[in-house]
């Protein structure tokens, strides 16, 4: 176990006046303020960032499936794509949960608009895989419906296991606290 800073600063020869004094200078109040608006300057950033990130994460993940979806059949399909989804999905939590704190707006806008760009992602994939299928003759037709629905099922999934255990904790300590 590493050594607290001020172990550390008497092994060095520092009297106890000099540690204390250094002590105040780096965890002053004055400091944890001005610190704190860098923090919450920064939440916006790293939400439009993690934003972003999913966004371009789902195109590309659209895009790499594309010859799956012209060489498995429907049930393969299913289970990759809602492994894909769930995978994401979980990322994605992820990211909602660390921008949940910050800003409730964001935090409601990101948890429709990303898996709406998911499903429409999904949706416009299997419209241009089953339109290849057309092209080169491969009766291997998928219905973009139901695809993108397992997508978006397996996708909203690890949210909504978040928000169910968030919900039972806040009833857990709201009866903990009235007994």
């Amino acid at each position: 176990m590493p050594k607290s800073l001020h172990r550390r600063l008497l092994e060095k020869g520092w009297s106890e006046d000099e540690i204390e004094r250094t002590m105040q200078m780096m965890y002053s109040d004055e400091k944890r303020e001005k610190h704190a608006h860098f923090v919450s300057a920064t939440h916006p950033v790293i939400y439009w960032v993690g934003l972003v990130v999913a966004i371009v994460g789902n195109l590309l993940v659209a895009v790499t499936l594309i010859p799956f979806l012209m060489i498995l059949n429907s049930t393969q399909l299913y289970v990759i794509l809602g492994i894909v989804g769930f995978v994401f999905g979980s990322m994605f939590n992820l990211i909602i949960k660390d921008i949940e704190h910050v800003d409730q707006t964001h935090h409601i806008v990101a948890g429709v608009f990303i898996p709406a760009i998911a499903l429409i992602t999904v949706y416009i994939m299997v419209s241009v895989a089953n339109r290849f299928n057309e092209v080169i003759n491969n009766p291997n037709p998928h219905n973009a419906i139901v695809l993108s629905a397992v997508y978006l099922i397996t996708f909203s999934a690890p949210y909504f296991v978040y928000k169910i255990k968030d919900f039972v904790w806040e009833r857990k300590q709201k009866a903990s606290e009235g007994a």
